[in-house]
């Protein structure tokens, strides 16, 4: 169908050091993904304010894994793969990249789209699990952007958490790492959230524990156990534990193995935060083996998952 294109939906990074003060301003004033403790229109100058006062920092964390997020790069390996899959099955779709806080924006992409002839669009999120905040506010973005185009939008590939093909692609690696290190502890990942987002009703930690028990499940029992922890917290709100510090810091003389659970592509979050920061943690408490799984990247059996899910939805 020439009129349909599949776009592929992530938050984006900033590509090279200049745009790391955007980004993070674009991020933090994203009352959709971030509720700052203010009025709706002062979180756009109290974000601009944050950003400058991060940059550096930030800039600095980047620097360290090569000057800016790989995300774009492996966002495009993930849409090139699906695009093949597609094109073996006999669909000529085009699929393309959507990103919430970063280039490719929904509103000059979908413009775009439409100039090619796009007439309907069907979003594929990139976060394997539901979150009012991630695919959810992208969605909604999508939604606003698609009506001012004129397109229609139509049902997507919004979660897929228990998804075997997605839990086959966790578990190769897992399994791997565990028969190099058949008594390390596995620690699951995954990016917390605030709590408040979870009372109010995001599926999100519900969906986490739905990938962490599949795939329990699926290894059986082993003698270092398993343990869910919570990543990348910022700001002074509770948010979902226990976190990843606090875990490392009782596993000394342990092998660990770590499972990023929600990121499916290598970013700042994986390649600084869990290999250098927490490795460092690793190093002080004096972790015996500090192991981390590969995101899933473009591994042939995430890409069945997605090709799968767009083929159900596809006429």
């Amino acid at each position: 169908m020439r009129d349909t294109a599949i776009l592929l939906l992530n938050l984006g990074g900033p590509m090279n050091l200049d745009q790391v003060e955007p980004f993070l301003a674009a991020l933090f004033g994203d009352r959709e993904l971030i509720r700052l403790p203010c009025p709706a229109w002062l979180q756009p100058p109290f974000a601009r304010l944050i950003a400058k006062l991060r940059a550096p920092g930030a800039k600095k964390r980047y620097a360290e894994i090569g000057g800016g997020s790989p995300l774009l790069r492996e966002s495009a390996y993930q849409a090139a793969a699906l695009r093949s899959a597609l094109r073996a099955a006999g669909r000529d779709e085009a699929v393309k990249l959507c990103f919430r806080n970063a280039s490719p924006r929904a509103a000059g992409l979908l413009k775009a789209l439409k100039r090619d002839g796009i007439r309907k669009l069907v979003p594929v999120t990139l976060y394997p699990h539901d979150c009012r905040a991630t695919t959810g506010s992208s969605l909604r973005e999508l939604a606003v952007e698609a009506a001012k185009a004129g397109l229609e939008l139509l049902p997507g590939v919004d979660h897929y958490a228990t998804d075997p093909d997605y839990l086959d692609a966790m578990e190769a690696p897992l399994r791997a790492a565990l028969k190099e290190l058949p008594e390390a502890t596995v620690i699951f990942s995954a990016h917390s959230l605030p709590v408040r987002q979870i009372e109010a009703g995001d599926p999100y930690e519900k969906e986490i524990h739905a990938t962490r028990d599949a795939l329990m499940a699926r290894l059986g029992a082993i003698p270092g156990g398993y343990i869910l922890a919570y990543q990348s917290r910022t700001g002074p709100v509770r948010w979902l534990e226990p976190p990843l510090k606090s875990v490392l810091e009782t596993m000394g003389g342990k092998d660990v193995i770590i499972v990023p659970m929600s990121f499916v592509s290598e970013h700042i979050e994986t390649l600084h935060e869990l290999d250098i920061e927490y490795r460092h943690v690793a190093d002080k408490v004096g972790i015996r083996t500090y192991r981390r799984v590969a995101a899933l990247g473009a591994d042939p059996a995430y890409i069945r998952c997605l090709t799968r899910r767009v083929m159900e939805i596809l006429p």
